[in-house]
């Protein structure tokens, strides 16, 4: 079982936003209670426990932010500096994908033309791959390899798709949801 440890930093994300991340560092411990500090204040609360592992709500509020010992966050390790290739003239071209592959693989490319379907109230959208970005994992999020797509109805601003959400004509979800970008 998880359990918060002095010292330590935890994370929830916002119940409206997931790109709102709340975070605490803990102080103090006892078997019942912890001490935290968040925006500059220390305050104290009860602890919570499950199968899981520990858990505090230190907020009574319908959208109140959950601190769970298994959310610690990550210190951020610095990249190791690759060691140089002799005779490694020139840069390489080869893009390394660092996504594993499935079944119903799609290979997406360069100008290739997809079209989002959002749902019966909106109109099915078309639009052209233009380009491609890896990111890596951060703190809160993982990374993954992206599509750019630029939209027909909003073409100065491309969006970025995660390349595992590009499905081909005809894929549902598992729940059977025929919603999603495809290929065409």
């Amino acid at each position: 079982m998880k359990k918060f440890e002095i010292g330590k930093e935890y994370f929830d994300t916002s119940a409206c936003d997931h790109n709102c991340i709340f975070t605490i560092r803990i102080v103090k411990r006892t078997e019942k209670t912890v001490t935290f500090e968040r925006d500059g204040e220390t305050r104290r609360t009860k602890l919570f426990s499950d199968e899981r592992g520990e858990y505090i709500i230190p907020d009574r509020y319908s959208m109140a932010p959950v601190f769970r010992a298994e959310y610690e966050v990550q210190q951020k390790e610095e990249p190791a500096a690759p060691a140089p290739v002799a005779g490694d003239a020139a840069p390489s071209k080869i893009v390394t994908i660092s996504q594993p592959a499935d079944d119903g693989t799609v290979i997406v490319m360069l100008g290739q033309r997809v079209e989002c379907v959002c749902g019966a109230c909106y109109p099915v959208q078309g639009g052209t791959v233009v380009g491609f970005c890896d990111e890596p994992a951060g703190r809160f999020t993982r990374g993954g390899v992206f599509a750019l797509i630029r939209w027909d109805e909003r073409p100065g601003k491309p969006e970025r798709v995660r390349l595992s959400d590009i499905h081909r004509r005809g894929w549902r979800s598992a729940g059977g949801s025929p919603l999603g970008v495809f290929v065409c």
